[in-house]
């Protein structure tokens, strides 16, 4: 008898949870909102031309932290600026088997997170102008944090202080 009851209400909650997710999905902006993004292909080859790094945004569709990044880290005009200094954006699906060329290489998304040892949603990729991984932070970044990440890194500030002491000194 209280098996009966339950499951009704598991139903409406999760029916109501499904609702308001595909909402919510509808208000996120996707990667096209921001112009910034480029396909992997074309920051190796601008990266080495321009000498300017790559960062790779690692999510999944399902990552509500990931579409939290976009939504608000992003979206940040300090970022954004920060990013069209120093990076050419990429997004990488984690999840996806488009395939991708990398160094030469031909992998699908998939594969390219897991080459990297990307392990958790969102994970933030830094990359030099040659493609090597200069540094890798796993996890939902704040925008004023992800914004000193950025000018740390492209400044190249990461040579000569830990990130540490560029925060301090900035």
């Amino acid at each position: 008898m209280p098996f009966r009851f339950f499951l009704p209400i598991l139903i409406s909650l999760f029916a109501i949870s499904c609702s308001s997710d595909s909402g919510a999905a509808e208000n996120q902006p996707t990667e096209q909102e921001h112009e910034f993004w480029v396909s992997l292909e074309e920051a190796q080859h601008q990266a080495l031309d321009k000498g300017r790094y790559i960062l790779l945004d690692v999510y999944t569709e399902w990552c509500g932290f990931c579409r939290r990044m976009i939504r608000e880290t992003y979206a940040d005009k300090r970022v954004q600026e920060a990013l069209d200094q120093y990076f050419y954006p990429v997004r990488i699906d984690a999840e996806s088997l488009r395939m991708v060329t990398f160094q030469g290489q031909s992998y699908s998304m998939q594969d390219l997170a897991l080459a990297f040892g990307v392990q958790s949603f969102p994970t933030t990729i830094f990359l030099n102008p040659q493609g090597e991984p200069v540094a890798l932070q796993p996890g939902f970044i704040e925008a004023e944090r992800f914004h000193k990440m950025l000018s740390f890194v492209g400044s190249e500030s990461y040579r000569t202080q830990t990130f540490q002491q560029f925060t301090n000194s900035n």
